[in-house]
């Protein structure tokens, strides 16, 4: 597992949203912060594989989010070469938020 000091822009965000429980709106998210193609492909292949894999009980060493990573960068979904850093997820946690927001009704 990476820790979380190492972690890319990629990663934080899929630790930030629940990415099982809605899959498109992860991958919306994803594509929001423009870490992936937004793609009618990209999106299938991202929700099949997240219900394909729910199961999924890492190796040693490896997290569920990584293996995520890897199949991304394996499809070539991934718009950057070399994903810009975050640290502990700061960016994206913030970002998460502030994009949830989109959808709250005003009290």
């Amino acid at each position: 597992m990476i820790l979380p000091t190492h972690w890319d822009k990629l990663t934080a965000a899929l630790f930030a949203v629940d990415f099982n429980a809605n899959p498109s709106e992860a991958w919306r998210f994803l594509a929001y912060q423009g870490l992936v193609e937004d793609t009618p492909r990209g999106m299938k292949f991202f929700e099949d594989f997240i219900e394909q894999n729910r199961d999924y009980e890492p190796g040693t060493g490896q997290s569920t989010v990584g293996h995520i990573v890897s199949a991304l960068m394996s499809e070539r979904l991934v718009a950057f070469d070399v994903l810009p850093k975050d640290p502990s997820g700061r960016s994206s946690k913030r970002a998460f938020r502030l994009w949830r927001r989109r959808n709250a009704t005003a009290a």
